[in-house]
């Protein structure tokens, strides 16, 4: 008897150490996602300014890391589907180091594979973590939470009450909401996911507390939505409408259309006036050449109007979804039981849903009557909607100036950051992104074929299998399915945008995996394996590597947490201090040293250097830069600022010759920046007199020769730019320079005598 008690307490004792792993885990996931979008939802943009805040996150998921792999210790599955995806998710970053084997950007190709391993982190966390109902509910809570304080976060800075930078983005024709993200459109397909979900929850939400939270951000979702002025985030809704659909019961679809209609009918109401206010209330607090960005009082006529008028739609909504709740469903249910019970029922409302899509945006973009009635800026974003508009050209200028990068690196791409560090060189025009619009595409930029169908594999094994146990274990649906219909939308709006540039939106969606899973992890089990994998060792092996691979990967992030504190604390001393070079350089040393390979260091280092050197003409400071410059280069050969910096103090050195050799490398891997074809004109025409005044006739006719060739050059791709079609923008300016027709012409000059 007192053994059978020792055991019913170890396996106690067991439990209660997985329910604290497990919540530990879910709470760490929940902070990751309130914590981290207010640092513009953490941005990749390939520059130092945005990469402390993405160390942070990479450090906070690597803790989780070392927390998941000893909950894996303790509750292993190797002979299921769960165990197979947790090691088949590591497979995406280990391509990425693989291709930063090849990369043209060192730096920026292991920070890739660093964000990576943090996906994978989150990915396989969520799938463990979220197997409890309590805890799923934990990091789903979390997510909504996060979310609607996003679009919340969005409206204070509309009304003005709050000011964040690029909150409202500034665009060519007005400002346009953007939140966290300082990006319209990433904003825009945010909103899309996050509209459906709470449209579901909306739908299928038993308690009235939790139904009336989600109806209640129905509009102000869809009216933030629209003040994205986002086209291609419209189109994806049908879309997502028609994916999701068929998974609800007839009754379910009629209710989700329903309620959507009315939210978009309420909110349109009020948007016109709603767009007045948000315009007057932007003069009032966004800066200016004048005036600096300042807040105004909730209490202000201005604020108090745009806020009442938002209150009262959202009254309106709420009202009429709890309406309907309370008196039609039960009705709806009860005449529908019959039709619902035939196999096609699931279909009817889709196929519905096709027509009137198709009827409204006949009309919308046919009829002037019906825009008429938007506000004008919404009314000119629908009227441009076209396969020829100016985006979507350009879009697609991007994919094949992406695909001819991926001719050249085939198998593994160029590693991570090889399409803001290439695309210059491979681009149809000079345009200037360095994002390639597309996740898929930038995937295959940097990982290559390889990379792309290991991250198609993963994502379309994990969608297949929740579908398939979506529709064979109907016992175990619920509202988990909000993470199918969040990472959905959200992959599906990446496909013609950056959106995955975001890591806080890119996290959101691995985890979203994870968890899409979670529920049916006792379902996943393959029994074929049962009893091959019962040895210690495989239960032992993995769990091991992931937590030696957790500290080695925290020991890499610290360290460049350390470098950039190092040379923040350096630029602050150069900046607020004054503080002289001696004391300045060992502290950016340190920088150096602890991440060699960042370009940012050491351009900062060289251009301190060049200053000493102009100050003191001391040479050895113009060395010293020289050498950090060429060093710099070996790791970042198509960093254009490094570049130009060598080229720079080639020639303040004398070296004309390895200074030619420079920036002719410069016009390869920069075809369309005319600056570079200046440079190189203007120093060829000089290197020319030099010849004639040294009677080096040879010399003097194959520099001449470079210049026209260059001319030519600059002619013939002016030429090119003639035949794009006219909605398409060109980009940055290409033109014949001054400076580029006086070489010309002294070069005209010199051969005609």
């Amino acid at each position: 008897m007192s053994a059978r008690n020792k055991s019913k307490r170890n396996t106690n004792t067991l439990n209660a150490d997985f329910a604290l792993l497990r919540w530990i885990g879910a709470i760490g996931i929940a902070l990751f996602l309130v914590i981290f979008p207010y640092e513009r939802a953490l941005f990749n943009g390939y520059e130092l300014s945005f990469e402390g805040p993405i160390y942070g996150a990479i450090i906070f998921g690597y803790v989780m890391l070392a927390f998941t792999a000893f909950y894996v210790y303790r509750n292993s599955q190797m002979n299921s589907y769960r165990g197979i995806l947790s090691i088949a998710v590591m497979l995406l970053p280990f391509i990425y180091w693989l291709s930063s084997l090849q990369a043209v950007s060192t730096y920026y190709a292991k920070f890739m594979t660093l964000v990576f391993f943090l996906l994978a982190a989150l990915f396989i966390g969520a799938l463990y973590f979220a197997e409890n109902k309590l805890t799923r509910k934990t990091i789903e809570y979390a997510v909504m939470l996060s979310s609607y304080l996003i679009v919340l976060f969005g409206l204070l800075n509309l009304f003005g009450q709050i000011y964040y930078k690029d909150a409202l983005w500034l665009a060519h024709d007005g400002y346009r909401l953007s939140s966290v993200f300082q990006y319209s459109n990433s904003y825009a397909g945010f909103l899309v996911a996050l509209f459906l979900v709470s449209l579901y929850y909306a739908v299928h939400c038993v308690r009235p507390s939790a139904r009336i939270i989600h109806a209640a951000m129905l509009v102000p979702i869809w009216i933030s939505f629209m003040l994205t002025y986002s086209r291609g985030a419209i189109v994806i809704i049908p879309v997502m409408l028609l994916i999701v659909l068929p998974f609800l019961r007839l009754t379910k679809q009629i209710t989700y259309i329903v309620f959507m209609g009315v939210s978009v009918v309420v909110s349109m109401a009020v948007l016109g006036k709603l767009t007045t206010i948000a315009d007057k209330i932007a003069t009032l607090v966004q800066p200016t050449e004048t005036k600096a960005p300042s807040t105004i009082s909730l209490f202000s006529s201005l604020p108090m109007q745009g806020w009442g008028l938002l209150v009262l739609g959202l009254l309106i909504v709420t009202g009429l979804i709890m309406l309907y709740h309370a008196k039609a469903a039960n009705f709806l249910e009860t005449k529908l039981t019959k039709l619902s019970s035939y196999k096609w029922s699931f279909a009817a409302v889709p196929v519905i849903t096709i027509v009137l899509t198709a009827v409204a945006a006949v009309s919308l973009l046919g009829s002037s009557a019906i825009r008429g009635l938007l506000p004008d800026k919404i009314a000119a974003r629908f009227e441009n909607i076209n396969l020829q508009q100016h985006s979507v050209l350009e879009r697609l200028t991007f994919y094949k100036d992406g695909l001819r990068v991926a001719e050249d690196y085939p198998l593994l791409g160029g590693g991570g950051g090889a399409w803001q560090a290439m695309f210059e060189q491979y681009q149809n025009n000079p345009y200037w992104s360095r994002q390639a619009h597309s996740f898929f595409v930038q995937v295959l930029v940097e990982s290559g074929w390889l990379g792309l169908l290991a991250i198609v594999g993963l994502l379309v094994f994990v969608y297949f299998l929740y579908i398939r146990s979506f529709i064979r274990y109907p016992e175990l649906r619920g509202s988990h399915f909000v993470f199918f219909i969040f990472s959905l939308a959200l992959l599906v709006h990446s496909v013609i945008d950056f959106d995955m540039s975001y890591i806080y939106i890119i996290s959101l969606v691995f985890i979203s995996l994870g968890c899409m899973l979670a529920p049916y992890s006792h379902k996943l089990i393959i029994e074929r394996m049962n009893g091959k994998l019962n040895k210690s060792w495989p239960k032992i092996a993995y769990p091991a590597v992931m937590a030696l691979l957790s500290i080695f990967l925290l020991v890499i992030a610290i360290r460049e947490t350390n470098a950039t504190s190092n040379y923040n604390k350096a630029i602050d001393l150069a900046v607020g201090q004054q503080t002289s070079l001696e004391q300045l350089l060992p502290i950016l040393d340190r920088a150096i040293k602890s991440s060699p390979t960042q370009p940012y260091y050491k351009l900062t280092k060289a251009d301190w250097l060049e200053q000493a050197y102009k100050q003191t003409n001391t040479a050895t400071f113009l060395d010293q830069a020289l050498s950090t410059v060429k060093e710099g280069r070996k790791y970042d050969p198509y960093n254009r600022s490094l570049l130009m910096s060598e080229y720079r103090f080639l020639q303040e050195k004398g070296l004309f010759e390895e200074s030619l050799a420079t920036i002719n490398e410069g016009v390869k891997k920069f075809p369309w920046d005319i600056n570079l074809y200046e440079a190189a004109i203007t120093s060829y025409a000089k290197a020319n007199q030099t010849a004639l005044t040294g009677k080096d006739e040879a010399k003097a006719k194959e520099y001449a020769q470079q210049v026209v060739d260059l001319s030519n050059e600059v002619k013939r791709r002016i030429g090119q730019l003639a035949s794009l079609p006219a909605e398409q923008q060109q980009g940055r300016t290409f033109a014949m320079t001054p400076g580029i027709e006086e070489a010309v012409a002294q070069i005209e000059l010199a051969s005609a005598q």
